[in-house]
C-alpha cells in the first residue's frame, strides 16, 4: 500500500513568490488497484506524484509505501528506489541512449547491477506483454521512433524494473487519438496482473471504464475521490466542473435529471444513446396534440 498522509508543500517558502501547492492532501493506493488522478494545471499533481516517488521531501506530512516511512527521522530516504517508479510527461525526451536496447537495458545494468541474459529475460517478457517489436528495433536509435513506439519504449524500460507502484504523469500528452487509445489499453492490460498504479490525466473518458477510483484536485487538496460511477453520479457543481467530465457523462446526467432516464448516470456511449432515444420518443409523446371531438348540435 502506499499512502500520502496529510501531505503539504509550498514552493519558494520565504519568499514574495511563495505558493502552496498542497494543503493537507490525503491519499492511499491499495495493492493492486488503479487511481486515476484529475484536475486543472497548477492544482498540485505532478508535486503530488514527485513526493510519493521520494523525488521531493515534502516540508509536511508522510509517505509510507507497506507501512514503512519513505524518509528517516534525519530526512534521508530508506525505501529502495524501485518500490514506486514515476514516468515524467513526454518521458521519451528523456533519451541518451544510442540504441533502443541500450536505453531499455541501462536502468537493470545500472540500478540492478543485472547482466545479459536476465536482462533479456525482462525485456523480453515486457515487451511481448505491451506488444513492443524490441528484436526489430533494439539496433535502432530510440530518437527515429514514431512517437507511439517511443511511449512503448519508455514503458517497457519502466515496467522492466518491476515496481510495486507506477506512477504515470500525463502518459497521452503529445499522442493522437489511436496512439493514446493503444496506450490505454496496454496500461488496462498491465494491470490486469494486479498492478499498482496511479494515473494523471484529463482524458477522463478512456480511464472510466476500468479504473478502481477517481481522485479530483483543485487547489492542493482532494475535492473528491470515489469510483467512477460515484463521480458520474456527483451533485456537486464544483467537483464535475473540475473533473471536466465528458460530454456523454454530462448528456446522461442531464437526461437523468430531467425525469429522462431512471437508470445511472452512464459514460458507456451506448448506454447513453439509448438514454438519448428513449428522452426523444418520450417527448414526442408528450408533445403530440389530440384533437377535441366537435360537440354535436342538440337536437330540440
Amino acid at each position: 500500500m502506499l499512502e500520502a498522509i496529510n501531505i503539504s508543500h509550498t514552493f519558494s517558502d520565504s519568499t514574495p513568490f511563495s505558493r502552496q501547492v498542497l494543503n493537507g492532501l490525503e491519499l492511499k493506493l491499495a495493492p493492486g488497484e488503479v487511481v486515476l488522478l484529475t484536475g486543472p494545471s497548477g492544482s498540485g499533481k505532478t508535486t503530488l506524484a514527485r513526493i510519493l516517488a521520494g523525488l521531493v521531501r515534502p516540508e509536511q506530512g508522510t509517505v509510507r509505501i507497506n507501512g514503512e516511512d519513505l524518509y528517516n527521522s534525519d530526512g534521508r530516504r530508506v525505501a529502495t528506489t524501485d518500490r514506486v517508479v514515476l514516468a515524467f510527461q513526454y518521458p521519451e525526451r528523456q533519451f541518451f541512449a544510442n540504441t533502443v536496447w541500450d536505453e531499455l537495458s541501462w536502468g537493470l545494468r545500472v540500478g540492478f547491477g543485472m547482466e545479459g541474459a536476465e536482462i533479456s529475460r525482462r525485456l523480453s517478457k515486457i515487451s511481448e506483454d505491451i506488444a513492443f517489436p524490441l528484436a526489430q528495433l533494439a539496433d535502432r536509435s530510440p530518437r527515429s521512433l514514431s512517437s507511439g513506439q517511443q511511449r512503448k519504449a519508455a514503458l517497457v524500460s519502466l515496467l522492466a524494473l518491476e515496481p510495486q507502484v507506477l506512477i504515470l504523469d500525463e502518459p497521452l500528452a503529445g499522442l493522437n487519438a489511436r496512439e493514446r487509445r493503444r496506450v490505454v489499453s496496454l496500461l488496462h492490460h498491465w494491470n490486469r496482473g494486479n498492478r499498482t498504479m496511479l494515473v494523471i490525466a484529463h482524458e477522463l473518458e478512456l480511464f472510466l471504464g476500468w479504473v478502481g477510483r477517481v481522485a479530483v484536485m483543485a487547489a492542493g487538496r482532494l475535492i473528491f475521490c470515489g469510483s467512477p460511477t460515484e463521480l458520474c453520479q456527483s451533485g456537486d457543481p464544483a467537483v464535475r466542473q473540475t473533473a471536466s467530465l465528458p460530454p456523454m457523462v454530462e448528456l446522461s446526467y442531464y437526461l437523468k435529471q430531467r425525469g429522462f432516464s431512471k437508470g445511472p448516470v452512464s459514460a458507456d456511449s451506448a448506454t447513453v444513446r439509448r438514454q438519448l432515444e428513449e428522452a426523444l420518443t418520450q417527448q414526442s409523446r408528450n408533445s403530440e396534440v389530440i384533437p377535441s371531438k366537435k360537440e354535436k348540435p342538440s337536437v330540440l
